[in-house]
Formats: structure tokens, sequence, C-alpha cells
């Protein structure tokens, strides 16, 4: 039996156009991680084109001996787990209780839920949030504010209304609380959701910026990509590093070794998790 495979012009150009736009997406990274591995020498040179010449790993151990480096990987590790399970779990939570239908008050908190995924607050009414709360300067102004998400708590109510109701009344009748079938029910049926929105979050946490910025400005709490961020802007890096007989070393070699540094524990991570994506999703989707 053969299978017939149509080819339209259509289908043509949108398979180019795609490859095209993936070619586009990878050339910069592609480049941060040549520069980042090529010698320095030929880096300051120009030399270096497609591939990297002469691997050298001296902008890496310059990078790995910086305690900025160390200080900043910390705080980010430690936002994006303490973060990320703040979030599942008030998300989570809030999620399933909007998806009961005997919650008092049920269409007052949907409501509110869609209020806030088309209208912000604003930087100054958060600024001055966190400022009168005692949050500015410290890690809990990175963790506390975006705890809660809308549009990830939308989708998992969704997700949790598709559940069978079924499942629920035979576990009220065995004495089993709201606690009791949330974790016990609920969230063991929900690992694809639950998997998706968080890696959502922790992706997001570890490449947050702005909040840093405007919140942190002890040095000792500023996450990785503030070090990134006063990496780049400096025209000269020589001074942020105490060994001066590596100050042959460009300032590009060292900027991509950082950023790539930087990226490598989200591509370690995300293909253990990636399979979460589209089924967690398409469940999201699925209702009744």
């Amino acid at each position: 039996m053969t299978v017939e495979r149509k080819f339209s012009l259509s289908g043509i150009l949108i398979t180019i156009f795609l490859i095209f736009f993936a070619f586009l997406c990878l050339l910069p990274f592609y480049y941060v991680i040549t520069v980042s591995f090529s010698n320095p020498a030929l880096v300051r040179q120009g030399r270096m084109i497609l591939f990297p010449k002469d691997p050298s790993f001296g902008a890496y151990a310059m990078i790995l001996r910086d305690a900025k480096f160390y200080n900043s990987f910390k705080v980010s590790i430690i936002r994006t787990v303490v973060g990320s399970v703040l979030a599942i779990v008030v998300q989570s939570m809030f999620a399933y209780s909007l998806s009961r239908t005997k919650l008092p008050g049920k269409k007052f908190f949907r409501g509110l839920i869609i209020f806030a995924i088309l209208f912000n607050g604003g930087i100054v009414p958060t600024y001055l949030i966190i400022c009168n709360t005692g949050l500015f300067d410290t890690i809990w102004a990175l963790i506390i504010p975006i705890a809660m998400s809308p549009w990830n708590t939308i989708i998992l109510a969704s997700f949790f209304a598709s559940l069978p109701a079924s499942l629920e009344e035979s576990a009220t009748l065995d004495g089993a609380n709201d606690f009791t079938i949330f974790f016990r029910i609920a969230v063991p049926l929900s690992g694809a959701a639950l998997g998706t929105i968080l890696l959502f979050i922790s992706v997001g946490h570890w490449n947050a910026l702005m909040d840093s910025v405007i919140y942190i400005n002890n040095s000792k709490l500023r996450p990785l990509q503030k070090y990134l961020v006063d990496l780049v802007m400096r025209s000269y890096t020589t001074d942020m590093f105490a060994d001066v007989s590596e100050q042959d070393i460009p300032t590009v070699s060292i900027q991509t070794a950082a950023i790539f540094a930087s990226t490598f524990p989200i591509l370690v991570v995300y293909p253990f998790v990636q399979k979460y994506f589209a089924k967690g999703i398409m469940l999201g989707a699925i209702k009744g």
C-alpha cells in the first residue's frame, strides 16, 4: 500500500520560512558559543568566523574564578527553586478551588482573575507596595510579587475542571476533606499540566531581570541576569576580576562565556521536562 504525499506550494514556502526563522533564532546562540570557546587572541584580531579556532577555556576559567558569578548563581538558584515551589503551590490550590462548582463566590473570584489578566497595577504602585511591606532589598521581593499568575491559574483551573467529578464524590463519601482530595487525587492526576506550568515559572524566574533592577540594591542579592547585565554593559571587564595576568582576554570572550555559563543549567534541565509541554497544554484545553 502506497501513501501519496502531496506537496503544495504554500506548504513548501511555510517550511522554508520556518527553517529560515529557526536559523535566525539559533544564530546568536551559536555565535556566543563559538566566541566563548575560541582563542582570545584570534577573537581580538577578528579571525574567528564560523567555527572555534584554537579552542581555549581561558574566558570560562576567568568567569568561574569570579566570586560575584558564584554569588549571583546561588541567588538565582535559590530564587528559582523557592519561587517555583511557592508559585506552583499557590496557583494550583487557587485553580483547584476555582474549578469546584460548590465554591461560594466562584464568579466573583473568577472575575478578579480575568480582571488581573487584562489590567496590571503598574510599576509605581507595585514599587510602593514592595517598599511599604518591608520586602525591598530582600530576596522575597523577587519571589512573592510573582507567586500568583492569573494566566497560569486559568489554565490549571480549566484542567482541574476536566477531572471526573465521580472521583471527588467517591472520596467525599469515604470521609476525605478538600485538602486530601487535592493532594491525593487531583495533584497525582495533573502531573503533565503541573509540570508544564512549573517549567514556565522556573524559566521565568531564571530569566527575570527588571525586578532585581528595581527592588534590589544589595550586590549580594543580585541574581545572575543582573550580573550579566553589569558585565555586558561594561566596555572593559578586567577591573571586575582580580587576576591581572588574564587582562589580555578580550571583553567579548568574557561576556559570551558568562552568558553561556548562565544558560547552561536551563539547557540541561529543559530536555527532561519538555515532554510535558504539548501534553500539559492540550490537557488544559480539554474540558468535559
